[in-house]
């Protein structure tokens, strides 16, 4: 079994579209083909020109086969819902168009909960009145990525938000009780926040339909914690680090992945600052070849 790797741009910094920071598109998915990817993620919905034929074209002139896409935003604020689910739709008709198979969801950073992350004892839980109407968003949006987009839809779990803790994701799979939702598993961010990332591959067994492949630099990790350092703090420090750098066992993720036999893809990504001047076609070439002995 083959697991396909893409890479994305937010290996590139590319976190939100209007970002004055960001690298040109054309020069940031001509490196991830030049890297040695046959497959990518789009990045923010907007980041890519919106002319379906004109990203299209110029992703076939690279060979790039698109993998997904995704949302980033404030999923634990009820009154942003409707600007938020016209959001996913702009995305999945687009991502439809691009023969994509997966759309990742993922709640944003909170300054609440970005301040206690992966210290799950001093982290505040969601409201309640919030948290179930996170629940309704989530069943409504995952109905419609599946059912109109022929979409996979993927819960991200992600440090620093509301959805982040074992615990948190184990209540929101009880309460959605969907079967449209599935997972999609970030190596690092498991990590980061607590969570075996090994153990949750088997735990999540056939709910896992998508992988984030990130690294973490368990020295830069335990300042974090013991210091309490921000998330975004975190990764302007380099708490994220190339694949094969860090303390994640890549051979072990993929045993564990052959062991349930997964037949998604995965996509490497590193979350840098993009102001460091960071090589990130560097790093992509470093973290695929890490992975290449293990197909």
């Amino acid at each position: 079994m083959k697991i396909n790797i893409a890479n994305a741009p937010c290996s590139w910094g590319v976190d939100y579209a209007d970002d004055i920071n960001n690298p040109d598109w054309k020069n940031v998915f001509k490196q991830i083909a030049e890297a040695g990817y046959s497959y990518c993620e789009i990045g923010p919905y907007g980041f890519l020109p919106k002319d379906f034929q004109e990203t299209q074209n110029f992703l076939n002139d690279f060979d790039l086969n698109v993998v997904g896409g995704f949302i980033f935003d404030y999923l634990h604020q009820s009154n942003k819902h409707s600007i938020i689910k016209s959001k996913i739709i702009s995305t999945c008709s687009f991502l439809k168009k691009l023969n994509a198979k997966v759309f990742v969801i993922i709640d944003h950073i909170s300054k609440e909960r970005m301040k206690t992350s992966g210290k799950r004892e001093i982290s505040a839980d969601l409201p309640n009145d919030e948290y179930k109407a996170l629940v309704s968003f989530l069943n409504e949006i995952c109905r419609i990525v599946k059912k109109e987009y022929n979409l996979i839809p993927v819960l991200h779990p992600h440090a620093g938000t509301y959805i982040e803790y074992e615990d948190e994701i184990d209540r929101l799979l009880n309460d959605i009780n969907s079967d449209s939702l599935s997972l999609c598993l970030d190596t690092a961010h498991l990590t980061y926040s607590g969570i075996d990332p090994y153990r949750a591959i088997l735990k999540y067994n056939s709910l896992v339909k998508h992988m984030h492949f990130k690294d973490i630099n368990l020295d830069i990790l335990n300042n974090v914690h013991d210091k309490n350092i921000d998330f975004d703090t975190a990764v302007s420090n380099g708490v994220f680090s190339p694949l094969g750098s860090g303390m994640i066992d890549f051979k072990k993720i993929y045993k564990n992945l052959y062991e349930i036999n997964y037949d998604g893809f995965a996509t490497i990504e590193q979350d840098i600052d993009p102001t460091l001047g960071l090589s990130a076609i560097e790093y992509a070439k470093r973290s695929l070849e890490h992975l290449n002995q293990f197909q």
